[in-house]
């Protein structure tokens, strides 16, 4: 799995880096499925904002996030947003052929 870390208007610590590719490989680690993460990091004045894009096989999953207070915590929510709709994708992957096969063996009735 790749992983790749960017920033947007400003330069970005080296404690900043690795805790955001720490945060992308948790992603990896949790869903093998995933073949790529892309972190960006941007700064507006006040505000820390973070996208998280994981992509597999044909999909890409994307998260943002604005906060006012840390970049860490951006990137923490946006990660978690990924998360779930990669989540959501699953589960509706499980549940729609097992749907299909109950309502053709009540058809079949």
């Amino acid at each position: 799995m790749t992983v790749e870390v960017n920033a947007r208007h400003k330069n970005i610590s080296e404690g900043f880096r690795d805790y955001a590719q720490t945060r992308a490989k948790k992603i990896g680690e949790a869903f093998p499925m995933v073949e790529s993460v892309r972190v960006v990091m941007d700064f507006q004045n006040n505000f820390c904002a973070a996208e998280v894009i994981a992509q597999r096989k044909d999909e890409t999953f994307v998260g943002s996030a604005h906060t006012e207070s840390s970049m860490k915590a951006a990137v923490d929510i946006a990660a978690a947003r990924v998360e779930t709709q990669i989540r959501k994708k699953r589960a509706k992957a499980y549940v729609e052929p097992a749907r299909k096969a109950a309502q053709a063996a009540e058809a079949a009735r």
